[in-house]
This record gives structure tokens, sequence and C-alpha cells, in this order.
């Protein structure tokens, strides 16, 4: 994937520049090579790449499910082709207790209707995978960037309590509030590895009931669900 977004460790150097070390007694350890007060800058960055992949799961599943619970009914009713303006008595009432597994309903009616049923939405697939990639390439420069400066910090500040220029309390606050974010940024990448892997499956079942050209789709979704596995990998919980 094309790296688009510049390296983060540029913000974490600019803000070294604008702290100087108090005279007395300071809370970080006077050699570390790097200050830290921007990593919340940093940190929310990476949350917010974070909360858009999420958010173009959640978009990859709906469409993986297309007209899901609608046509799931229909298809109960033996009707053939339905869209969200022709909708007949019985599937709208069937569709009312329907869930997202509607899209696993079996074809039902006479052997020689021929008449295709559209389950997934190719058009919104592609959209949403190539939005996910996106964010998934700036998650991937971003990323390790952070985790190194916290590692960075991490070795700071047990020198520092180890030298006595910072309190146990604030050692402690301080990792507790690194382990907190590495926490929430391996949750929101399990997720969205889980709903591309949902749309994945999703998209099998569509093609194992007849939809055609489901092929890339089916692939893109099962990489993209590696490959932000593979990033939630790279987070070590302290």
């Amino acid at each position: 994937m094309l790296k688009t977004i510049a390296p983060l460790a540029l913000v974490v150097t600019l803000g070294a520049c604008a702290q100087s070390p108090n005279s007395e007694q300071t809370t970080r350890f006077d050699g570390n090579p790097l200050t830290f007060h921007n990593d919340a800058v940093v940190t929310r960055q990476v949350s917010e790449q974070t909360a858009a992949l999420a958010e173009n799961g959640r978009q990859l599943v709906r469409a993986s499910t297309g007209k899901g619970a609608a046509l799931g009914a229909a298809l109960g009713c033996g009707i053939g082709l339905v869209s969200a303006g022709n909708i007949s008595g019985c599937a709208r009432s069937a569709a009312t207790g329907a869930v997202t597994g509607a899209v696993r309903g079996r074809l039902a009616g006479e052997k020689d209707v021929t008449r295709r049923v559209e389950i997934a939405s190719p058009n919104a697939l592609v959209r949403n995978i190539r939005q996910a990639n996106d964010q998934l390439d700036h998650i991937e420069v971003s990323l390790p960037t952070l985790l190194a400066a916290q590692d960075a910090e991490l070795d700071a500040l047990a020198i520092a309590i180890a030298a006595g220029t910072i309190s146990q309390t604030q050692h402690d606050k301080r990792i507790a509030q690194i382990a907190a974010d590495r926490a929430a940024l391996a949750e929101a990448l399990t997720l969205s590895a889980t709903q591309a892997e949902l749309a994945a499956q999703n998209l099998r079942d569509a093609a194992a009931q007849g939809q055609t050209g489901l092929e890339w789709h089916i692939s893109a979704a099962s990489q993209l669900a590696r490959e932000t596995t593979s990033a939630r990998s790279s987070i070590t919980l302290l």
C-alpha cells in the first residue's frame, strides 16, 4: 500500500524543541533524547485513524449484506427481485423481525426461476474497501512511530524512577496512560479485522446463493482482515 501520511516522528522531534528543562528536579529523565509532551497529539491522530477504519468496517459489513433483511424476507415469499420501493406486504411483514443474518436465507420457488437477486452491493463494497485500505495505509505509517516513541518513553521512565528524578505516582500514572492507549488501539484494530472477515464471509454466502462477480471483493476483504490483524499484532500490551 502507498504510504501517504508524513511520518509522525517529526511531530515528536519538533515537540522536543518547544520545552526547556526545569532547573529544579524535573519530571522527565534529563538524558532522554526525546520529550513526550506531544505524545497525546500523536496518540489522538492514531486513534482517529483507527476509529475511521472501524467505521469503514461497519460500512463494509452493511454493504456485504446489501438489501439484507428485506431480501431474506422477500425470498421467503418467493419474490425474485426486491428494491427499496418494491417490497410486497409479505416481504415487508417478514422483514420486520429479520436480522443481518437474513442474507443467508435460502432461495425459494420454482426451479425455473432465473431472475437474479443482488444480495451484496458491489459498488458500495469497492468504495468502502478502498477507504478502509487508505486508512490502514495511514495506520501502518503512524502506528510504528507512536509505538517507538512510547517504548522510548517507557525506557526513560524506568531510568528516571531509578534515578529519583520523578515520583512513583508520576511514573505509575504515565505507565497506566500508555497501557490504556495501547489497549484502546488494539481493541479498535481487532474490531476492524473482525468486521472485514465478517464482510468476506457474507460475500462468500452471497456467492454461494448465486450472486456472481464477487471474487475480487471477497479477496480484498480477506486481505484487509489479514493486514489489519498484522497491524494489531505489532502492539504489545502492558
